[in-house]
């Protein structure tokens, strides 16, 4: 199932009906801004964090992890970075028996439309996955006033000049709100 990232940042409980989630694209700061929101919004949960190139050196890690309950926590979020067609497979056995006290959360880069583990994942109504477009001066005008709401002052000039200066970059104009914050 695809769910639009504009509407995943002003609701993120979107996510709670899907224990397998894919975070792909080139906007990288929206992708660490998702996955920072998520490790708040489940931090009573177990986290584990891998990249592609572990899970692919041990096979049995992801298994014996999504398989082991843990003894001081119910659920289990696991964040998987770099992800790519490579893990696909590990990943299918996942999808066709889900486990309820586990969330798996996926970041990719770009992925193509005939990459396997994006058709796989798209296909099923059981997946979350969720594009990560490059951002435009309109979305990030939004999200500065967003940020900003709180403070005085704040036009649209000074919202031009942020933006303008971070090269359309999301992550540089976080960095430059938390400065002014």
């Amino acid at each position: 199932m695809i769910l639009k990232s504009f509407l995943l940042e002003k609701n993120l409980p979107l996510i709670d009906n899907y224990n397998l989630i894919l975070f792909y694209g080139e906007n990288i700061g929206l992708k660490d801004e998702f996955k920072s929101n998520l490790k708040k919004k489940y931090n009573n949960f177990e986290q584990l964090v891998f990249n592609q190139e572990e899970i692919l050196k041990n096979e049995k890690l992801l298994d014996d992890q999504v398989n082991n309950i843990s003894m001081f926590n119910d659920n289990k979020i696991i964040f998987i970075s770099e992800v790519s067609d490579k893990i696909a497979s590990r990943i299918d056995n996942i999808i066709e028996e889900p486990r309820n006290h586990v969330k798996l959360i996926l970041f990719s880069q770009n992925l193509e439309k005939k990459s396997k583990i994006r058709s796989v994942l798209e296909k099923s109504k059981k997946c979350g996955v969720i594009p990560c477009y490059q951002d435009n001066h309109r979305t990030l005008t939004e999200y500065t006033k967003e940020k900003l709401k709180s403070y005085s002052g704040i036009n649209q000039e000074i919202i031009n000049l942020l933006i303008n200066n971070s090269g359309l970059d999301r992550k540089v104009l976080f960095n430059e709100i938390e400065k002014i914050k």
